[in-house]
């Protein structure tokens, strides 16, 4: 990845994800975790992260939790691991399952999170200040107008 994504992780307990967490930061992801639904309003309040992760959807009532954070970052894909299949919820933009305790599946799963991330994010252009003007497309020998 070119430029670091951060995951706010959402999860009353990080011991059972352990493996998931470890192997979030070896695919080069930042990790913020946030073990109540307090917290995480104020990762957000003051963090710009690019995806939300809800672990333990009995914690923090996972649907209705979802829909409080994606009022404070309705660009943001919030995504909450289930045990059960749920119809879509306000707020919550994927349901998904897996055994996060099994090394193979968490970083399958990281892999598939960097992959699906990396390729959403905007691309960012950069322009050159107010009244410089960009050199980049000059030819080579040629000085810029």
């Amino acid at each position: 990845m070119s430029a670091q994504v951060t995951l706010l992780l959402l999860c009353d307990q990080s011991e059972p994800y352990f493996l998931f967490i470890s192997a979030l930061k070896s695919a080069g992801f930042q990790v913020l975790i946030a073990r109540t639904a307090v917290r995480a309003k104020r990762f957000l309040s003051n963090t710009t992260v690019d995806a939300i992760l809800i672990l333990d959807s009995d914690c923090c009532y996972g649907n209705a939790i979802g829909k409080q954070l994606k009022r404070m970052a309705p660009g943001t894909p919030i995504l909450l691991r289930s045990e059960k299949n749920r119809e879509r919820q306000p707020g919550v933009d994927s349901f998904w399952q897996a055994d996060l305790e099994d090394e193979a599946v968490a970083n399958a799963v990281a892999v598939f999170f960097q992959q699906s991330l990396a390729t959403s994010r905007p691309a960012v252009v950069e322009h050159p200040p107010a009244g410089k003007k960009d050199v980049s497309s000059a030819g080579a020998g040629q000085q810029p107008a």
